[in-house]
């Protein structure tokens, strides 16, 4: 994860250097820990590599993921504790229409957000698939919408994709929205 996560802050470097300011430093050990236990699962190794890179970002630029902020362990603890409140409360009966692989739960204790844009939608990584499925998918988690589409059968695939878009030139920086976005959606 290393060698990609290099790439991407070559990209930042080039196109976007306030982003690159506002990475955080790598995540502890202690803080690693605290994250798995506060989440009750065991995290795949490529996320728990890129958290020892960067933990996520501080916030104070655009945000660096597909106009979604790159969550710092302390940050998907405080999105997963909402998403928890929120499944007691409005969501308890609640079904989404999710691709093969998917279970059709609105939010599942297993789905661990990565990324949020600040409006409860989500990249996560899902623990518990179906049959189907592969464990460590990600997948989307938008609030409004009852779809849960699979992006990548790994986190170390999605952001290897991710990488390669921005090379590309289909994901650009844009002053007007401020974030990362893909290049179509300023036309």
């Amino acid at each position: 994860m290393k060698k990609e996560f290099d790439k991407f802050k070559q990209w930042l470097t080039l196109n976007y250097s306030d982003g690159l300011l506002d990475l955080n430093p790598p995540a502890t050990n202690e803080e690693i820990e605290e994250l798995k236990t506060t989440l009750g699962v065991e995290l795949p190794e490529d996320f728990i590599s890129v958290l020892k890179i960067h933990n996520g970002q501080k916030g104070e630029a655009a945000w660096l993921f597909d106009s979604q902020e790159f969550l710092s362990t302390h940050r998907i603890i405080e999105e997963f504790t909402t998403w928890k409140k929120l499944l007691k409360s409005e969501l308890h009966n609640k079904v989404s229409t999710p691709d093969d692989g998917v279970k059709s739960d609105w939010w599942n204790i297993n789905w661990i957000p990565f990324t949020s844009d600040g409006c409860g939608d989500h990249y996560c990584i899902d623990l518990s698939p179906t049959r189907k499925g592969t464990k460590g998918q990600i997948i989307t988690l938008w609030y409004e919408s009852s779809e849960r589409e699979i992006v990548a059968k790994s986190f170390s695939l999605w952001f290897e994709e991710y990488v390669n878009l921005l090379y590309s030139g289909e994901l650009v920086y844009s002053k007007e929205y401020n974030s990362i976005v893909y290049k179509d959606e300023l036309e």
